[in-house]
Parts: structure tokens; C-alpha cells; sequence
């Protein structure tokens, strides 16, 4: 089982990577973030639907609605609506959008509440078209950066897929440097503040890294083995993030496991932020009673 501590690292190392805090406001926007603009001091987004611009206030504490003074068409309907005073019964309208599209993500025959958000657009000086909420945000996979002021929109799986391809390709002397024990080519593998979690504690940097697997199985080298088989994979803004089953074979045992990594590229390298390997059964037993130092 996955420690807590484990866990935590690395959500707190996916908040760093989604919202940089290295970067200013002039940095360049790439083609898949979203420039956010203000309305007031509202964070609003432009959505196109059917042709049409328009500005939609992002709310992560509400779920998408459209403004009835901007869509005509709609039919009654008691629904739950939840906003920034909770949820209520309101009534509204609602309408039925063949696309909805922010950026280069689209969604379609979506069928949305509509009511009057004409107050919102008043108190901020400019024309609200709608609110984009928690519900299509996590659909689209958005991320909300306020700080470089853009919404980065998540990758499909098949472009993480795609993406994991290319990191291993890039990383494929990663491996090869394990089973023949190159240990200063292993650590440009790493990123310096690599965290690596494993049963018998944690190992920060690589310094303590690369000293750990030089004790524990570069020793053995050239007659190490390493597989893996990969399970999940998911990207994170600048982070890509995988699980996986493993198998370490040397000299002395066979060892499986799971594994969760994840990598970042640095200009023309990948390198490996985080590690976490749990084994899938109990350490074996020697002949003495003593658990073996696994």
C-alpha cells in the first residue's frame, strides 16, 4: 500500500508544475492555453459556440450555465443550480448548443441551464455570456493557472500515449544505463530534487538517489534486467504521470512490483521528478528467520 506522505508529495508536486511559480505574466502562451482575460476583476475566457465569441466568467465553484439574455431558445425547466450561495431550485431555460468550444477542445449537443446573469456583466462593467463550471472544466481537462493568467487544456489519451512514447524513446538510455551500472549517466536521468520512495524509506535528490541504487542493485551490474509494463499514463500541465508494473531481476533475487513515476522535459531531455515503488508481495524469509533486505 502507497504511504500517505508518498501521496501527498506528489499531488504537491503536480500543484508546482501546473502553476509555475518561476514564471511572470509576460511569458508566451503555448497553443494549447487559453489567455484569460478580466472583468473587473472576474477571470473570464472567450467560448465559441456556433460561430460565435463569447465571454464566459470561469467559476470553480459552480456548474456551467448560460445567461438568458445571451440564447434565445430553451424550454422551462425546474433544475438544481449550483452557485456561489450553495444549491437552490431555480427556474430556467435550457438550451441546447450544437458546439462549445474553448480553444481547440469541443464539446457537443451539450444541453445547458440558461437564466439571467445580467447582474454578474453589471457589477463588472462587461457583457457575461455565461459561466463555465466545474462540470465542463473536468470534462475538457482544463487548468486554471491565475498567475500566468491561462487555462491549459489537458491532453487526450491518446495524446498522453502519444507523449509517453516519446519520453521513453528520449529515455530509453535511462534503462540501459541501470543494467550496465553507469551511474553518472543513470543521474542526468533525474531531476535534481527527485523524490524516491521505496520500502526502505525515502531518498531525496540525487545524490541520495543514485547512492541508494548503487547499494542496493547497481552492484550487480551488467547482470541486471528491468521490465516494465505500463498501466496508466495521464498528463499534468508540464508533467507526465504513469503507473506500472515492474520486474528487477539480478544475481541474487527477482523482485516485482507496482510503480508510479513522473517525468518533465527539460528543453531536449526528460527527466524523472518522482518516484514511488511498492512490491508485490512481502519480503521473502532467509533461511535464518530475517526478513532479506529488499
Amino acid at each position: 500500500m502507497l504511504r500517505h506522505t508518498g501521496v501527498t508529495a506528489i499531488i504537491l508536486v503536480l500543484l508546482a508544475i501546473c502553476v509555475p511559480s518561476r514564471l511572470s505574466g509576460q511569458d508566451p502562451v503555448d497553443s494549447d492555453s487559453i489567455p484569460i482575460e478580466r472583468c473587473d476583476l472576474l477571470p473570464v475566457v472567450k467560448i465559441r459556440i456556433d460561430g460565435a465569441d463569447m465571454r464566459f466568467l470561469l467559476d470553480t465553484g459552480a456548474t456551467t450555465m448560460l445567461n438568458l439574455k445571451s440564447f434565445s431558445s430553451g424550454r422551462s425547466k425546474q433544475i438544481q443550480v449550483s452557485s456561489w450561495s450553495g444549491t437552490a431550485a431555480t427556474s430556467a431555460r435550457e438550451v441546447s448548443l450544437p458546439e462549445f468550444a474553448l480553444g481547440s477542445h469541443r464539446l457537443r449537443d451539450l444541453k445547458l441551464p440558461a437564466i439571467d446573469l445580467s447582474p454578474i456583466g453589471k457589477a463588472c462593467g462587461s457583457q457575461i455570456d455565461g459561466i463555465l463550471g466545474v462540470d465542463l472544466l473536468d470534462k475538457m481537462g482544463v487548468t486554471i493557472d491565475l498567475k500566468r493568467q491561462v487555462a491549459s487544456l489537458g491532453a487526450s489519451p491518446d495524446d498522453a500515449k502519444s507523449l509517453y512514447e516519446q519520453m521513453e524513446l528520449n529515455m530509453h538510455r535511462c534503462s540501459t544505463a541501470f543494467e550496465s551500472g553507469n551511474a553518472a549517466e543513470l543521474a542526468e536521468c533525474f531531476d535534481p530534487e527527485i523524490v524516491f520512495y521505496t520500502p526502505q524509506g525515502e531518498f531525496r535528490g540525487r545524490k541520495e538517489v543514485i547512492e541508494y541504487l548503487k547499494a542496493r542493485y547497481l552492484k550487480y551490474a551488467p547482470a541486471l534486467c528491468y521490465k516494465m509494463t505500463l498501466h496508466d499514463v495521464k498528463t499534468f500541465g508540464e508533467a507526465l504521470w504513469y503507473s506500472y508494473d515492474y520486474s528487477i531481476d539480478s544475481p541474487v533475487e527477482h523482485i516485482t512490483g507496482h510503480g508510479m513515476s513522473m517525468c518533465r522535459r527539460d528543453k531536449d531531455r526528460w527527466r524523472i521528478l518522482n518516484l514511488h515503488n511498492s512490491f508485490r508481495e512481502s519480503p521473502a524469509q532467509s533461511p535464518s528467520g530475517t526478513p532479506k533486505e529488499w
